[in-house]
């Protein structure tokens, strides 16, 4: 197969780096910390220094995709990308943005089916009106998202917290239902357990038979307590 006949992969390829995360190599690096704490970085083989990850940041600033970010500053809204609000400025949107949000993803539609259309015609011009139209719906779309996020979480939280509150009741009662059993079959253990008041001659005679009904009575109640704590474990 010619080079330029081979397929592209629809992902590109990790690292080459990648290759130096084995089992061996992460147990060397932490042979070599445990016996020297402050172990220089620049001093060991390129292959484990892949292994250690960079130092967290220690300002605010930092480069991403070769741009200057930082994390103390303000979120970007419309108004600071001077971007044309198409929704109504109110606070019940931020808890309820989905009408907004389908109406302005038909616009989007029709705006880009306008845009087809007019490339279809005339292809070298035409398309910078419908391209800024889509640009600031696609921006209204993220700021109504992004608006509704805190309320999103705190609906999460609140979710997972009943849930939790649910899974426990489930186990309290579980835990009570095994009780129940357990006490009873206790109570069929005393009862059989108890012996009666029998006269001496009576208890040498059917001494044996005495015993064998005992350890029957006692066999069959353990059993039944290991059935209901098997039962509760599982």
């Amino acid at each position: 197969m010619a080079e330029g006949d081979r397929p592209k992969a629809l992902f590109p390829a990790p690292p080459p780096f990648y290759s130096h995360f084995t089992t061996a190599k992460l147990t060397h690096l932490r042979d070599l910390r445990r016996q020297d704490p402050n172990l220089d970085i620049l001093s060991l083989p390129t292959e484990l220094r892949y292994l250690i990850p960079p130092p967290p940041l220690q300002t605010s600033t930092f480069n991403a995709f070769g741009t200057s970010r930082s994390l103390d500053a303000p979120p970007q809204t419309l108004a600071s990308l001077e971007v044309e609000q198409l929704y109504p400025d109110h606070a019940s949107i931020a808890l309820n943005p989905q009408a907004h949000l389908i109406s302005l993803a038909r616009t989007q539609l029709t705006v880009f089916l306008t845009l087809i259309g007019s490339l279809s015609q005339n292809p070298a011009e035409g398309w910078e009106q419908e391209t800024k139209e889509l640009d600031e719906i696609t921006m209204n779309m993220l700021s109504l998202v992004n608006g509704y996020r805190p309320h999103q979480g705190r609906e999460t939280l609140i979710l997972q917290m009943e849930e939790r509150i649910e899974r426990l009741k489930a186990e309290m009662q579980a835990i009570r239902l095994a009780r129940g059993r357990v006490e009873e079959v206790v109570g069929e253990l005393r009862s059989g357990g108890a012996r009666e008041d029998l006269p001496e001659s009576a208890e040498r005679s059917d001494a044996n038979d005495e015993m064998a009904r005992r350890k029957a009575k006692q066999r069959a109640a353990w059993s039944a307590l290991n059935a209901v704590t098997a039962g509760n474990s599982g």
